[in-house]
């Protein structure tokens, strides 16, 4: 959805109708930006909500390992729906601040924990852009007390009932179809290695990973200490900054661009294993950028959502196991 388009949306002031700033960026360097932050001080589009992937995710109890930002389960999703007044009609549209080129991760959550898929749109462009085309703008700091800075883990999940419905299997959390797991991805690893060596040479998935090509060869430093360098065997190299328009990273490049990006980098259109699309699973340092790979494989038309999942432990996990087979040379 464009700038002009989501402007006339909200100039219709429809009840059914919530903006959402799903901005996010790494937490590493002297001074880092904080979406949470950002949106208390504005500016915001009035009335926008703002959607923290790392609150509406995986509980503590859940999550052993502290793996950051995985993906929640149906019922921490619907509480924090129920928190934003967003009901299951309602039609959300995502946006993020100039610069944020990590926007696809809330939306990828929206999409993935089962609200309706037609009713997420995603918004091309910033609110510098929303600014520059006279779309109307709510100022100033907003208190910490404000509704729309509730989080998650302050809630007593244990003693609420959410109202808020999710949609068919994808509310489900470690749905197949939507995140994997290290056990599945090692699987997958371990296939493709001794496929490889067969005659056939047929990979049952695709991996591709959206970190930067001198981490993926292990001649960058990872950002986060005490993971190894390199990259799961067998597996493919998108960076996900080269899906994006340069000159605003709330933007894809073209979709047949992107499509190219893709092939150009070893993936072919519906490779088939056994009459089946071949699976693909995107990964990168934390699950936030394999978002954005698994948004662009479905609008680029490369594969279709069902055949798209995301290794949410990703880089973090994997590159801090030491037992985890990892390469630094190209395959």
């Amino acid at each position: 959805v464009s700038i002009p388009e989501a402007i006339l949306v909200h100039q219709s002031k429809s009840p059914d109708v919530k903006f959402i700033d799903g901005s996010w960026h790494m937490p590493v360097g002297p001074s880092p930006r904080n979406g949470r932050a950002e949106f208390l001080r504005g500016p915001r589009i009035p009335g926008a909500l703002y959607f923290d992937i790392d609150d509406v995710s995986l509980p503590p109890s859940l999550n052993p390992k502290k793996l950051p930002h995985m993906k929640p389960t149906a019922k921490v999703f619907a509480a924090a729906m129920d928190r934003m007044g967003i009901s299951p009609e309602d039609t959300l549209y995502v946006y993020g601040m100039e610069g944020c080129g990590f926007v696809h991760r809330a939306y990828w959550t929206l999409r993935s924990c089962g609200h309706d898929l037609g009713k997420v749109k995603l918004i091309q462009g910033s609110m510098k852009e929303w600014k520059d085309m006279c779309g109307e703008v709510e100022e100033g700091v907003l208190t910490e007390e404000d509704e729309r800075l509730f989080r998650v883990s302050e809630m007593d999940l244990e003693n609420l009932t959410p109202r808020y419905t999710c949609r068919g299997r994808e509310g489900n959390v470690g749905d197949g179809d939507v995140v994997v797991g290290m056990e599945e991805v090692l699987n997958v690893v371990n296939q493709n290695i001794s496929n490889k060596n067969s005659d056939d040479g047929k990979k049952n998935a695709i991996i591709i990973d959206a970190r930067s090509y001198g981490r993926f060869v292990g001649t960058e430093p990872e950002p986060r200490p005490g993971l190894r360098g390199g990259h799961m065997p067998g597996s493919l190299n998108v960076p996900f900054v080269s899906l994006l328009d340069p000159n605003d990273l709330t933007k894809f490049r073209p979709m047949d661009e992107v499509r190219d990006i893709f092939v150009n980098a070893g993936l072919n259109k519906n490779s088939d294993v056994d009459g089946q699309n071949q699976k693909v699973i995107c990964t990168c340092g934390s699950g936030v950028t394999a978002a954005a790979l698994a948004v662009a494989l479905e609008e680029c038309g490369l594969r279709e959502k069902e055949d798209i999942s995301i290794y949410d432990g990703s880089w973090i996990e994997w590159g801090g196991d030491d037992t985890t087979p990892i390469v630094t040379t190209e395959d």
